[in-house]
């Protein structure tokens, strides 16, 4: 009997120690990593969606237990307040920093501090002014602006006037997509840029912008923007002054898209869109994951720089892109599933 006694708890021992085995394994399977997104602003459609986008995929993460807490940070366009966001969060344990600099030399020393605690750092859109990063995803900014030249270029026939809508003034994508731009127009001595105005890629500070260009010029032949929705703002106010519709670059902002084919064909109107893509951030964080997971290494499975290439929307493939069933705030180049596009966007 006493035997029989022995046996029962060496049992009953043997399985709590499987249990206890079992949990313990389950809470280091359950490593959480936490998350942080440093932006430069929201003053804009893009900048609303690319955070959705990052916020659809860390609901993603967090479901699938690889996330736990998630930290945004919005600089409101100031480099001093991104550097006094950085330095509180350094505080706090960050598994994951991806980051918009506002002014990449300002945040070095404190992305420094975050690299070298071993944190994976990540800069998107722009790129940093350090090689203290994990991997970078940024833009073509000069493609861009050189896409745009180009075009205008090519319908004026290498001659003409010129105004140019510009993003934030001291911002690496307004600096960068105006150089691209300038490497084109530079050599066409007969393309005059009568005015460059900073509308912080937003489409009422386009349409204000250009109403006062318009006034000023009598004559005006294209449209150089830096994208967002300053051109559907342009077109507005070209055809609010009765003034002939002239050849324009843009991105695509759905608004602008609309309106591109409203007046397809009109005067000499003529478009080009060109595109950075809203899904930086929600791209960033899963990859940062796969990198914490082992499911993916730097120099070996993924480059350290990665820049996304520019895309165009022309006349011939406009209706691909263009969506009339969704708010003029939404953006063509995403990842977003179609229930939470319509969840968003859809007209009501």
């Amino acid at each position: 009997m006493k035997n029989k006694v022995y046996l029962f708890f060496f049992i009953v021992l043997a399985l709590m120690g499987q249990n206890i085995f079992a949990a313990g394994s389950k809470a280091i399977d359950a490593k959480k990593y936490n998350v942080a997104l440093s932006v430069v602003w929201e003053g804009n459609t893009y900048a609303v969606q690319s955070r959705e986008e990052f916020y659809a995929e860390a609901d993603r993460q967090r479901a699938a237990g690889k996330i736990g807490n998630v930290y945004y940070l919005n600089a409101d366009g100031s480099a001093e307040k991104q550097v006094s966001d950085l330095e509180d969060l350094y505080t706090r344990k960050v598994d994951i920093l991806i980051i918009q600099p506002v002014n990449p030399p300002a945040v070095s020393d404190i992305i420094k501090k975050f690299y070298q605690r071993g944190t994976i750092v990540i800069p998107c859109v722009s790129p940093l002014a350090t090689d203290s990063y994990t991997l970078s995803m940024v833009s073509d900014d000069m493609a861009f602006g050189r896409t745009g030249a180009e075009f205008l270029v090519k319908k004026l026939e290498g001659k003409g006037n010129i105004i140019a809508l510009d993003g934030i003034d001291g911002l690496s994508v307004a600096i960068n997509r105006w150089k691209g731009a300038m490497e084109v127009f530079n050599k066409y001595p007969n393309i005059k840029i009568l005015g460059k105005v900073y509308a912080d890629w937003d489409y009422a500070k386009g349409k204000a912008a250009t109403e006062n260009l318009l006034a000023a010029f009598p004559k005006i032949d294209g449209v150089w923007s830096s994208g967002g929705d300053m051109t559907r703002g342009a077109i507005e106010a070209f055809l609010e002054a009765g003034r002939p519709l002239v050849p324009m670059m843009g991105e695509d902002a759905n608004g602008f898209l609309k309106a591109w084919k409203r007046v397809a064909g009109k005067d000499k109107f003529a478009a080009v869109g060109c595109s950075m893509p809203t899904y930086f951030f929600a791209d960033a964080l899963k990859i940062g994951v796969d990198i914490l997971e082992g499911k993916s290494a730097v120099g070996k499975d993924l480059k350290k720089d990665n820049i996304l290439q520019v895309y165009q929307i022309t006349d011939a493939n406009l209706d691909k892109y263009v969506r009339e069933d969704l708010a003029d705030s939404f953006w063509a180049n995403t990842k977003m599933d179609e229930a939470t596009l319509q969840k968003v966007y859809g007209n009501k």
